[in-house]
């Protein structure tokens, strides 16, 4: 497994767990039972949970910091297909599918996860049938969210690709500040872009127009939506403010 032992205790677990819709409803001692058949672990920033290709012999979930998954094509060239925060599981459709993880799952800052053999898993769904319908219908939302951005690709500007992901990014790992919404998660202009489907210059280019019109403030690996009302609208190409990237 390597990692270190994590200091979080088994009610920090819980309260993580509980926070999640996921595990919604599940009794405290069943919860209890999966933590401790589980190891909990803290790795540092850049480390790789699982590799593209290896076996899949259980899930991590996220209890602290952010993970991004990364997927590699034919060339070689990487793609960032998914962000994940805290209370989310990562590698479930190779567990379920008896197949290796067919993505990369990479620390952005310093992470805790609880790791559960597949097995003592997939006996805890039997169990508790109520949180595997929850795990298809999450299974079916990154499916669909998969199949809208390459629709997104095809037939949307980048201006408009790039305020939805952000908007999205708010929506699931935003935070409400003194100056808007910042993102809690530590991301770079490359991953932006790679999220995009374009590419940095472009990212850089829009983002730096759109801090001078006073709708975002960036710092390193740090964006602050100022105004996402004039993010939301350029998303769905609403009345309202046009993107300064035409």
């Amino acid at each position: 497994m390597g990692g270190r032992r994590s200091g979080i205790g088994e009610s920090q677990i819980v309260e993580t767990l509980r926070a999640h819709p996921l595990f919604r409803g599940v009794p405290l001692e069943d919860l209890m039972e999966l933590i401790r058949a589980g190891t909990w672990r803290t790795w540092p920033a850049g480390h790789f949970l699982f590799l593209e290709g290896d076996s899949a012999e259980g899930l991590y979930v996220l209890l602290e910091g952010y993970v991004k998954v990364i997927q590699t094509d034919a060339a070689g060239q990487e793609a960032v297909v998914q962000m994940a925060g805290p209370g989310e599981p990562l590698g479930l459709i190779a567990l379920f599918a008896d197949q290796p993880y067919p993505a990369s799952a990479q620390t952005m800052a310093p992470c805790r996860t609880l790791w559960i053999p597949g097995a003592v898993f997939r006996e805890f769904l039997l169990q508790h049938p109520a949180v595997a319908l929850r795990i298809l219908h999450l299974l079916a939302e990154r499916l669909h969210e998969a199949h809208r951005r390459l629709l997104e690709v095809s037939v949307l500007r980048v201006e408009r690709r790039l305020a939805r992901v952000l908007v999205r990014l708010a929506g699931r790992l935003g935070r409400r500040t003194a100056e808007g919404i910042e993102l809690a998660l530590p991301l770079s202009r490359e991953e932006l872009a790679e999220l995009c489907g374009t590419r940095l210059h472009t990212v850089s280019r829009l983002l730096n127009r759109w801090q001078r019109a006073g709708w975002v403030r960036l710092g390193r690996r740090r964006i602050v939506l100022r105004q996402p009302h004039a993010l939301v609208a350029l998303a769905e190409e609403l009345e309202g403010p046009r993107g300064l990237g035409s």
